[in-house]
């Protein structure tokens, strides 16, 4: 990506060969953007995107046409339609993938387009970013400054690795920069002018939304989890063999699309607890498959064969997570059926593939046997405290390289879902977008570039920070919920951290808008000071050092609310919660208490 980016740079100036096409030059428009007959609202908004960034970066009113009856000398013909056909006659655009992007030069005409909804959405973004533009994060986007901008040839031919791509983050739900960052999870805000999204009804864990104890148990118990010889009604499961019990989710789940036709992914999956049922029946199959995953596996099967002549565009998801994660032995979901197997037991310090998660990649090797509609559910963040260190900054890589070599064609990164608090967050959402997109870039340079382009100068120290937290965790099993006692949040591991902090925000202090960014990364370690205060405290005595923070616990608390819970750029939401418990960052500071004694 930046060698291409710098060609763009590179011919900013100078002669035009045949294949170029000049932009802009110092305040004069020479390009038109052009829209045809038949124009989706997806590719009108992406032709409005260029018209109006490329206007940003030139400084020159770039005009907007619709349906000219001829093409403008130069312009840059957006979407699928009569111009883009006579231009790219071999292009067979009806059997374009809903994904794929078409960026090729014709002459001194360029056509930006792809298959439909999204891909001429994607299209224009790309070309965005081949000219220099990055959106970091909602309230982060670089645009370049180019009086002077020429576009060389291009032929770009592309296509997602992943058909789901769900970088799983609160921010991330904006519908700007999902739009911009090829993210097409269910969660987030993008409508049809965006290219849409993958739509969901429920969205996981719905036995229990499907088929309600509180209303269906009374008269219904054999419908549910059959438990120490009880049928139970809570923290369980449904008995997934009863014939009467399919019938009525056969029932519920066509009710449910006839009531939402734009719903193309059904969720039948289990409770987010243990009990699987015990029954007769159900353990008979589970021990004839050689899994319990055979119980939750049937269930699907049967609703989606059931209706997939009904709802042919509706895929049907369950769950491959904790009791049910093995594959069984015989039993493959339907070609309609898609299967989310879950991370959940690994450790997150190490790429998914390591000798320690050893077991999770077994499963992912013999569940992509069975079926060409595997999906992965990742974690990237620790639940028990979203701001906490999480070093798993270099594994997703070598992680999402592994899933793409092993059948995965869905990825769900499972981070800080509620609020803009997250361990470096905004990095992460957005390699992890990159990465799904297109496994083999370069995954450490990746992260060089954000961090340059979000931090500027202090961007070369905090990577050295997320080098040292992941070689400090690495050792240990790091869980989606790990303590803030957690051994690899040591003293003096905290200790260098809060110093390579402290040197980043000096390295922007002249930029309020870098040192803004600085310091809402710098909470999570932040976080650990005061969550360890007393340990830390002790350990600096014995060791003679100079204490880094506020020697009032009180003052330094109240420091970090404001900057976590202060305003922001447009974009930012202040942060509200910092656990999946729902503690926010008001009530974490209330239970700190009064000032501890100070041993020094």
């Amino acid at each position: 990506m930046k060698r291409i980016a710098a060609i763009f740079l590179g011919l900013a100036v100078g002669s035009l060969c045949p294949a170029q096409i000049k932009v802009a030059d110092h305040g004069k428009a020479l390009v038109t953007v052009v829209t045809q007959a038949g124009a989706t609202s997806a590719e009108l908004h992406a032709a409005k995107d260029l018209q109006d960034t490329l206007s940003h970066i030139t400084g020159a009113p770039i005009p907007l046409v619709s349906s000219p009856l001829r093409l403008p000398k130069i312009a840059i013909v957006v979407g699928q339609g009569s111009f883009a056909s006579q231009l790219l006659p071999k292009v067979a655009w009806a059997r374009l993938g809903q994904e794929d992007i078409v960026i090729q030069s014709v002459g001194t005409k360029l056509v930006v387009a792809g298959g439909r909804p999204r891909g001429t959405v994607y299209a224009a973004s790309r070309l965005l970013q081949l000219a220099g533009v990055r959106y970091w994060a909602p309230w982060a986007t670089t645009i370049p400054s180019r009086p002077v901008l020429v576009l060389p040839k291009l032929a770009v031919n592309d296509h997602p690795t992943f058909e789901y791509r769900d970088p799983y983050w609160f921010h991330a739900f904006d519908a700007n920069w999902a739009a911009h960052n090829a993210d097409n999870g269910i969660n987030t805000r993008l409508d049809e002018t965006q290219g849409g999204k993958i739509v969901s009804n429920d969205f996981v864990h719905t036995y229990y939304v499907l088929v309600p104890p509180a209303t269906l148990f009374a008269t219904h118990p054999e419908w549910y989890s059959l438990i120490n010889g009880k049928r139970v009604d809570h923290d369980a499961q449904l008995c997934t063999t009863n014939p009467e019990l399919r019938e009525y989710v056969v029932k519920q789940v066509r009710e449910r699309l006839k009531q939402s036709p734009a719903v193309n992914l059904v969720s039948i999956s289990q409770n987010d607890c243990y009990q699987p049922c015990q029954c007769e029946k159900c353990r008979s199959q589970a021990k004839q498959e050689g899994s319990d995953s055979a119980l939750v596996l049937d269930l699907v099967n049967f609703v989606a064969e059931r209706l997939e002549k009904e709802f042919p565009n509706v895929a049907f998801d369950t769950l491959a997570y904790q009791w049910s994660r093995k594959p069984p032995t015989s039993m493959r979901p339907r070609s309609n059926v898609i299967m989310w197997l879950c991370s959940i037991e690994c450790s997150f310090s190490s790429p998914l593939d390591a000798e320690i998660n050893k077991s999770f990649a077994d499963d992912v090797k013999n569940w992509s046997k069975l079926t060409n509609r595997l999906y992965v559910w990742d974690y990237a963040t620790n639940f028990a405290g979203y701001l906490a260190p999480q070093p798993n900054y270099f594994t997703f890589g070598q992680t999402i390289r592994f899933l793409s070599t092993h059948g995965t064609v869905g990825l769900f990164e499972e981070g800080a879902y509620e609020s803009t608090a997250g361990d470096m967050a905004a990095l992460k959402a957005w390699v992890q977008a990159k990465l799904m997109w297109n496994p083999n870039l370069d995954d450490d340079a990746l992260i060089h570039e954000f961090l340059d382009g979000y931090y500027g100068p202090a961007g070369q120290p905090i990577y050295t920070y997320l080098k040292l937290m992941q070689d400090r965790a690495k050792p240990f099993h790091l869980s989606f919920a790990s303590s803030m006692q957690a051994k690899f949040l040591s003293y003096d591991t905290m200790h260098d951290a809060e110093l390579i902090w402290q040197f980043a925000e000096q390295q922007v202090a002249n930029n309020p808008t870098l040192l803004w960014r600085v310091k809402q990364s710098h909470l999570g370690v932040q976080f650990i000071w005061l969550s360890r205060w007393k340990e830390y405290q002790k350990a600096s005595k014995d060791k003679g050092d100079h204490w880094l923070v506020n020697r009032s616990r009180r003052a330094f608390a109240e420091e970090w609310l404001k900057i976590a819970t202060g305003p922001g750029p447009a974009g930012w939401s202040p942060v509200t919660r910092i656990s999946e418990g729902g503690a926010t960052p008001k009530m974490f500071i209330d239970d700190l208490g009064a000032d501890p004694p100070d041993p020094n």
